[in-house]
């Protein structure tokens, strides 16, 4: 009896995931959402149920009113950190991160294998560059964590690829001619570059080593967008910056709640004991109440995902218009802020700023300038940003810029690659 050799890819993301198979011939993205090829890489856990939702379901359970549960998001930031190996509070009991990943990434094993009607062992998973930036130990570490988490869901050969080669490999199936390529790949949790040699005369060559000329990364990405809008423009409506009274001294209120609050990967850490008390306690002293009311509203009500959400969506739409009006209506007083495209640039510059150094070292360790690339790559869905995306413009001239299929080039490309690490027949008995 034969049965179809399957090989995958699996692009695990900070903000979304995605899966792609092949069976010998042209890779194609399975449908792991409902009526998507991508999901949020994100998971609620609910307690009155105690079921595992993913993706949309997450956001979905976790909007509910009255939902009560676990809502957690952007775990892949955690990797190589100290916090994989702790645990937290799942259902009342002591769960580790690993195991928590662990459910994320059974889930899209479970997709793939349904979609073929068998289990596939052979898997190769996207990387950043640099999981973590200057700690070659964290960054080892990462991998092998997620490594081993892949053996544990039932894969038996993990290899992984860098994610910018993984969207170069995508790309290449569509071109003629030979180009040298800068692939710029702006996600949730990194930003990585990959100067490469692309053709469609060297896109089956067994080893493409001498293709690729020089791969970096830095660990920033559209997370970190979010997180420096919201402590810029939101956090101070909240009562970041303000001052309240303790005893006979006036004091800044406390800056840490409010970093965790603006981080998708902490915000789970304000819902504890002693940032309630420390809170309550600037709460009485409060120069500025009505804003301290307001973190006191979201730290009652487990609000800080929801408040993440609208933060997100200001981001998005100031893609499109210069000026927006939000009502945050999850909140007591429903406050309308009027946000400026300008407030959200003057925000992320400085983290821009560091994504175009790490390009620049890219094509420094390459050896070549801005005007020898021809083809650029944007991937990722913090390259739509328009400030983002007009400073790689004007910085390669003489470059095509290639923006299509930005969701779903790195999954395909993670396929094409297992396709050539596990090659076998196309029937096996």
């Amino acid at each position: 009896m034969y049965s179809l050799h399957y090989v995958a890819g699996i692009d695990f993301g900070t903000t979304n995931s995605a899966v792609s198979v092949s069976d010998g011939g042209e890779p194609h993205m399975i449908q792991i959402g409902h009526s998507s090829t991508t999901i949020p890489s994100a998971l609620f856990f609910d307690e009155s149920t105690r079921c595992v939702f993913m993706g949309h379901d997450a956001y979905n359970k976790y909007r509910e009113p009255f939902s009560e549960g676990r809502f957690m998001r952007s775990l892949k930031r955690i990797l190589g950190t100290p916090i994989m190996s702790t645990s937290t509070q799942i259902y009342g009991k002591n769960t580790k991160f690993e195991d928590i990943i662990a459910y994320f990434i059974q889930h899209l094993k479970e997709k793939l294998d349904t979609s073929v009607n068998q289990s596939v062992t052979d898997v190769v998973i996207g990387r950043p560059v640099h999981f973590r930036d200057n700690d070659s130990s964290g960054d080892d570490a990462a991998q092998n964590q997620l490594e081993h988490i892949a053996h544990k869901v039932g894969f038996k050969n993990v290899a992984f690829q860098y994610e910018p080669i993984a969207a170069a490999f995508a790309h290449e199936r569509k071109l003629t001619s030979e180009h040298l390529a800068l692939v710029v790949d702006i996600g949730g949790g990194t930003s990585d570059f990959t100067v490469i040699r692309l053709g469609a005369n060297l896109m089956n060559k067994p080893d493409r080593t001498d293709d690729i000329l020089a791969n970096t990364g830095v660990r920033i990405g559209g997370n970190d967008f979010d997180h420096a809008f919201a402590i810029d423009k939101f956090m101070p409506e909240y009562g970041l910056g303000s001052m309240y009274r303790s005893g006979d001294k006036i004091l800044p209120v406390p800056n840490a709640p409010y970093i965790d609050l603006a981080t998708w990967s902490a915000v789970n850490r304000v819902y504890t004991a002693s940032v309630w008390n420390l809170m309550r306690g600037v709460q009485i002293g409060a120069q500025e109440p009505d804003k301290i009311s307001r973190m006191m509203d979201i730290l009652q009500n487990n609000l800080g995902h929801t408040n993440l959400d609208y933060i997100e969506m200001a981001k998005i739409q100031l893609s499109s218009q210069d000026v927006i009006k939000q009502r945050f209506e999850f909140l007591s007083d429903c406050p309308e802020f009027t946000t400026h495209v300008s407030e959200f640039i003057n925000a992320i510059k400085n983290n821009v700023e560091k994504i175009v150094l790490a390009m620049n070292a890219c094509l420094s360790q390459a050896s070549i300038r801005n005007t020898d690339i021809d083809l650029i790559i944007l991937t990722g869905g913090s390259t739509q940003i328009p400030y983002v995306y007009n400073i790689f413009k004007s910085m390669f001239p003489r470059a095509v810029i290639s923006d299509s299929n930005k969701m779903d080039s790195v999954g395909l490309g993670l396929a094409y690659d297992a396709m050539h690490r596990f090659a076998e027949p196309q029937h096996t008995k």
